[in-house]
């Protein structure tokens, strides 16, 4: 019997397993279509089976992200234009909530200019960054279920492009970070109420702070540290998490790949807090402005910062992801030509949800950026 190739089978199938649309002709993974109802089982016990189906629930977790990030923008930029008195005018899909961003992003920037035009004021704006973690336990659960030859719970624990972060309840190597809302005698990640020695690029504090500093205060430690310590443990991390990527040596680079999508898609944010501080003698007009541009800071800059946050990670490791799904031509052929359909599948929608998380991550980096040089 002749054996069709593994692209011709993908040919013939895709139009049976692509995700059925939805509003805007976005496939919806998560809504009950063929994608998610014959797509997420269990493909069985084999080695090849735990791979694809790590790949399958790795889909399915970075459309949600990718969803859930584009509402949030969405909802983030109708909030700020709501303050600022616009109207707006685009839709609900990508290229609507792009308009209405730039929307809001143009009247911060003119608003901005006529109070400068106007009166002779100063305006800072003071900004705490997120806290986001993604899981190294759950990247850990996900590489023992997806690569047949890692031990559960012995996943050596590596971070590259970034540190380790966590509770440390021995010996911390490196720095401890504390929450604060007072002075600081290292460096303040966060707000400062007085001047900043050095800014982020999202204009957070990160600097040594000569005044009040609300965020976390940061120092040099090799002792025991009760808030987050950055670096090495004498023991066992409680929380582990890593600011870069994880790449443990002995999961297989296809697992890595599903994994670190999986945990970004999951990773949770604690959003930080933006206020905008006004010195000088605007008039009534000017201070009317003031307070529109104010009130959009307020709602929208902290949030457009986790979004930021998430989504960068999300564009990283989704290419990832395409890339390793359009390399298990092996895995798929073992599990059968159900599987090769949901490749298919799998890989319209993240073509498509990576798209929207691109726009997402365009978009949110634009209006944080006309609030800074608002700022500047």
């Amino acid at each position: 019997m002749r054996i069709l190739p593994l692209s011709i089978l993908v040919a013939l199938l895709c139009a049976s397993c692509v995700p059925t649309t939805g509003r805007g002709g976005r496939g919806t993974a998560s809504g009950g279509g063929a994608f998610t109802a014959q797509c997420r089982g269990d493909f069985g016990a084999s080695a090849a089976a735990n791979q694809f189906e790590a790949f399958m629930a790795a889909t399915y977790d970075f459309h949600q992200a990718a969803e859930q990030t584009h509402e949030s923008l969405r909802a983030t930029c109708v909030a700020m234009a709501a303050e600022l008195g616009v109207t707006p005018s685009g839709g609900a899909g990508p290229e609507g909530v792009r308009a209405t961003c730039e929307q809001v992003a143009t009247t911060l920037r003119e608003e901005m200019r006529l109070i400068r035009e106007g009166t002779d004021v100063t305006v800072e704006v003071r900004a705490q960054p997120p806290r986001c973690q993604a899981s190294f336990d759950a990247y850990a659960s996900c590489a023992a279920s997806c690569d047949v030859n890692v031990t559960p719970g012995q996943v050596e624990l590596s971070c590259t492009g970034g540190e380790i972060r966590g509770g440390c309840s021995g010996s911390c190597s490196g720095r401890c970070a504390v929450d604060v809302q007072a002075a600081c005698s290292g460096v303040c990640e966060g707000s400062c109420d007085g001047t900043c020695s050095a800014r982020a690029s999202d204009g957070s504090c990160a600097g040594r702070c000569d005044g009040t500093c609300r965020g976390q205060c940061v120092a040099d430690v090799n002792a025991s540290c009760t808030g987050e310590c950055r670096g090495s443990c004498s023991v066992e991390w409680q929380r582990p998490y890593c600011t870069g990527h994880y790449e443990p040596p002995q999961v297989d680079a296809d697992c890595r790949a599903a994994c670190e999508a999986r945990v970004n898609a999951t990773m949770t944010c604690e959003p930080g807090h933006a206020e905008m501080v006004v010195t000088g003698g605007p008039d009534a007009e000017a201070q009317a402005r003031i307070e529109r541009v104010r009130g959009a800071v307020r709602v929208g800059l902290a949030q457009l910062a986790v979004i930021r946050a998430r989504t960068e990670r999300l564009v990283d490791s989704g290419r990832a992801l395409g890339q390793h799904l359009q390399n298990l031509p092996d895995a798929v052929r073992a599990v059968g030509i159900h599987a090769a359909a949901c490749s298919a599948g799998a890989l319209a929608d993240i073509q498509q949800s990576l798209a929207t998380t691109t726009v997402t991550l365009e978009v949110s980096v634009s209006v944080s950026a006309s609030v800074s040089a608002s700022a500047g």
